[in-house]
């Protein structure tokens, strides 16, 4: 018969667990495992931006590319190399990397979100929403605005909001996500979970003023004297179905940003 070790070997056990847990974990974050990418002309130094279009793997030349896979780096920790090319650069998509950087769109400070930019390969400050490449982990402040420098960023690519005007930006930073070939199961889960929220909100507004309304029009009809009391209804009704679709809005932003 299993015989269950004493209360305080328990506890002890689980802190063991904890703790492997935790540390394994951490050591998983600060992993990059980078990969062997055959680049266009085999252009690319160690910390451009590569990005991933046309069916090929290229150096990075637009502000808030929406197809960024990773950074060129020199020495990662680990490395999965395909032995069948010949020249091929080492990219990695998540962990700490060195990042070529520029103060273009204003200083970086640790802590920035960063993205790319249209000079090739070169990351910036993201100043609106969009596509982001990862989060300085240095400030960067050079004298001449034109030199080319590098930091230390911690690379996760998604779509974040940098500005907080959820009826200009939802709608363009879903339609802007949904367009990257590059989503974790994550991220894909929290997208879809916005755009059925909003589009539950949108149809549960519009269904219930459209039948309150048909229902005031017909009581209308039948008694011409009550139109005062109709009419403060579908007021109320309308104002009910903008509340809705507020808070449909509201829902699906807080789920992107969370």
């Amino acid at each position: 018969m299993y015989k269950f070790l004493p209360k305080s070997k328990n506890y002890l056990l689980l802190i063991s667990i904890f703790v492997l847990f935790s540390v394994g974990k951490s050591f998983a974050l600060e992993t990059n495992t980078a990969f062997s990418l055959q680049l266009k002309d085999n252009i690319g130094n160690a910390g451009d931006i590569v990005t991933y279009k046309d069916g090929q793997y290229s150096i990075s030349a637009e502000k808030y590319d929406t197809q960024m896979f990773g950074v060129i780096v020199d020495k990662p920790i680990t490395s999965l190399e395909d032995i069948n090319l010949t020249d091929y650069k080492l990219v990695s998509s998540f962990g700490e990397a060195v990042l070529n950087v520029s103060n273009r769109d204003g200083e970086i400070k640790e802590g920035d979100y960063i993205t790319s930019s249209d000079i090739p390969g070169v990351g910036v400050r993201a100043n609106e929403s969009g596509q982001i490449l990862g989060i300085a982990l240095e400030d960067y402040s050079p004298s001449n605005s034109e030199d080319i420098g590098q930091i230390l960023v911690f690379v996760d690519i998604k779509t974040s909001f940098i500005d907080k005007k959820i009826s200009k930006n939802l709608l363009e930073i879903l339609k802007t996500s949904l367009t990257s070939p590059f989503m974790t199961p994550i991220e894909a889960l929290r997208y879809l979970l916005a755009i059925l929220t909003v589009f539950a909100s949108f149809v549960i507004g519009f269904s219930s003023f459209g039948k309150i309304t048909g229902t005031s029009v017909e009581a209308l009809g039948r008694n011409p004297m009550a139109g005062n009391s109709i009419r403060r209804v579908v007021i109320f009704n309308f104002v009910l179905t903008v509340i809705i679709m507020a808070v449909g809005l509201a829902i699906a932003y807080f789920v992107l940003v969370l």
